[in-house]
């Protein structure tokens, strides 16, 4: 499915194509002291993107994927029915002191938009708040103290890198969200990871991932398997 505000390189006979999977990493909010604090005073997900605008903001029940974090080398790329699969970086998280990843959800592409001007106005539409990452009027950024900068002076220097990628790539995917799990995600271990990639993917760039390695990755996250745990990727 495209809109109208589909970018131009969307168009074309990008729906006869197969769905493609990609592999992303985001900061969590319990990555730092300041974040962790975050968590306990307010109550948030230690899990949820840690920056003032939340890229993606996976409590919101449509997340967005846009360029705030990775520029023009990740959301100009996507298209309607593909798949991202969210892990934090790595880290110790929680109570596992070996360094591992988690797995946070995975989001499938429902649309895209030119701009972040055009996805505010479908989400107002449907009668939906705004994800934190659509750099519009009216949708200002998290404050400081629900960020892994808690307890810190800030300036707005931080948001206007995120005005100035909107400006340079509006390029918005709106996405269906699967299995987010923001306060006890699973495990990924460095050895899962070799079984099915061969090597820990870097994923400052998002790799483009087969389907296979993709539902192997989600069925090792899984504490047993979970029944036809590959039907998370589309509901169509």
């Amino acid at each position: 499915m495209t809109t109208p505000d589909t970018p131009p390189e969307a168009s074309g006979d990008d729906d006869a194509r197969p769905p493609r999977f990609f592999l992303c990493s985001t900061w969590p909010l319990c990555k730092t002291r300041g974040g962790r604090e975050a968590v306990l005073k307010y109550a948030l997900p230690p899990f949820v993107n840690g920056m003032s605008r939340r890229e993606p903001d996976l409590e919101h029940r449509r997340p967005a994927i846009t360029a705030s974090s990775r520029g023009r080398n990740f959301a100009p790329r996507l298209r309607p029915g593909d798949t991202v699969l969210y892990t934090t970086t790595k880290g110790r998280w929680g109570e596992v002191r070996t360094p591992h990843w988690r797995l946070l959800g995975a989001l499938t592409v429902e649309a895209t938009f030119a701009s972040h001007e055009a996805a505010a106005a479908d989400y107002r539409a449907r009668g939906l708040r705004l994800p934190s990452n659509l750099v519009v009027d009216g949708n200002a950024p998290l404050p400081v103290p629900l960020t892994l900068h808690h307890g810190r002076l800030h300036t707005d220097e931080w948001d206007a890198v995120c005005r100035e990628r909107a400006q340079a790539s509006g390029a918005v995917a709106v996405c269906a969200a699967h299995a987010v799990e923001l306060f006890a995600p699973p495990v990924l271990t460095p050895e899962a990871l070799m079984a099915i990639f061969g090597t820990v993917p870097n994923t400052r760039t998002p790799p483009e991932i087969t389907e296979a390695q993709a539902d192997r990755l989600w069925d090792l996250a899984q504490d047993p398997p979970e029944a036809g745990a590959g039907l998370w990727r589309r509901a169509a």
